[in-house]
């Protein structure tokens, strides 16, 4: 059964993923194989009454109220990926819930382990991958549902792949970079997203061109929005980075104008729009994943999905999934250079974090079909390979 595919790319960017999921994580293409069997999550007496070659561990805090909308649709993702992938073959996965305390994670990780997991999906959360890496030896493939920080003590088999807003606006960065861009202004609501999304614009830009973006802080979109128009005729920017969520966005957007291109983060899709929010916010470009991007691709049907319409859950779906995928390939000793999924078309970088390639899409645009997030359409393949901080 072959896992990679190989798709040509155009251009690549670095950057980071996933330090949370954000409001969902708080609140709780294609060349896909072919159907090779009916294999489903096995249960604990499941699995331990038939003889298998081990298993794939998906360890998630789904004992934690908080994590639970995350947790069930990474589960989703990760089971449908069995579903459609597996095979004789591929070992099942053992679904094990956690509370969100890292001792209890760490003892499930030992428990599963020297029960037979030969690959480890998760921790989810940043802390607890910091505090396995930092107290085990790790001795399988671990797929960490997050990004490295500094602080994460490099393992051989610890593995970085998550969403990270950091990481998207670090990607569109290097998207305005590509589109000709040389002058970006940023502008930031004074909330965690508004911040976090700044500093990954910022970082990337610095990385990247050798200056400092112009931020201009929005603390109140209604108050301020008016003054926008004139802060940027001063500035004279030649690109607008919208840091800040599709409700801000939505009061700002209308007074950035349209004499320069307009980005932000797929922070501002979170879902089925208003028509009048659509309008607000034509002509914004943000990147996405194939998953959201072109809902009908060829082979999605085969995971039977009923999407739901907050786009959060669906990319962590889509996270789920591909998760699965990558793991399984971990888990026969060998590395992938190219894999096509739902999150993008990815590659692991020789420190272990699995990059990806997203796709640009503009707000207002005709819709490329009927389902999923009918308000937006695809523009065209961008690779983009992340790479969290």
């Amino acid at each position: 059964m072959h896992f990679t595919t190989l798709l040509g790319g155009r251009l690549q960017w670095r950057h980071a993923f996933w330090a949370t999921a954000g409001r969902t994580l708080a609140a709780g293409a294609l060349l896909y194989g072919a159907l090779a069997g009916s294999a489903t999550a096995a249960t604990e007496s499941e699995s331990a009454s038939r003889p298998v070659n081990g298993y794939i561990a998906l360890l998630l805090p789904g004992q934690a109220k908080a994590f639970k909308p995350a947790v069930d649709s990474i589960r989703a993702g990760v089971l449908a990926a069995e579903r459609v992938h597996g095979g004789a073959e591929v070992p099942l996965v053992r679904v094990i819930d956690t509370t969100d305390k890292e001792e209890d994670i760490k003892a499930q990780y030992q428990r599963a382990v020297d029960g037979g997991a030969i690959a480890v999906i998760g921790p989810l959360t940043k802390s607890a991958i910091n505090y396995l890496a930092d107290s085990s030896e790790l001795k399988v493939p671990t797929v960490a549902l997050n990004g490295f920080d500094p602080t994460t003590l490099p393992q051989s088999q610890l593995y970085s792949f998550g969403l990270g807003v950091e990481s998207d606006a670090a990607a569109t960065a290097m998207l305005v970079r590509q589109e000709g861009g040389r002058q970006p202004v940023i502008l930031q609501t004074n909330d965690s997203i508004g911040q976090r999304l700044a500093q990954g614009f910022s970082n990337a830009w610095r990385e990247i061109h050798g200056s400092e973006p112009l931020v201009i802080r929005v603390a109140n979109p209604r108050r301020d929005a008016p003054e926008i128009r004139q802060q940027l005729n001063d500035a004279l920017p030649d690109a607008v980075f919208l840091a800040m969520d599709a409700k801000s966005a939505r009061v700002v957007r209308p007074f950035v104008g349209n004499e320069r291109a307009v980005y932000a983060s797929n922070q501002i899709n979170p879902g089925r729009l208003p028509a009048t929010t659509l309008v607000d916010l034509a002509g914004v470009k943000y990147l996405d994943m194939p998953w959201l991007a072109a809902p009908d691709s060829e082979g999605y049907a085969l995971y039977n999905r009923t999407r739901s319409s907050a786009n959060d859950l669906e990319r962590l779906f889509a996270l789920g999934v591909d998760a699965w995928r990558i793991a399984a390939i971990l888990s026969t000793g060998q590395r992938f250079e190219r894999l096509e999924g739902l999150t993008g078309v990815l590659t692991l970088s020789p420190d272990n974090v699995v990059n990806r390639e997203s796709v640009v899409r503009v707000m207002g645009r005709k819709p490329a079909s009927a389902s999923g997030s009918a308000e937006v359409a695809p523009e065209a393949a961008a690779p983009a390979v992340v790479n969290e901080q």
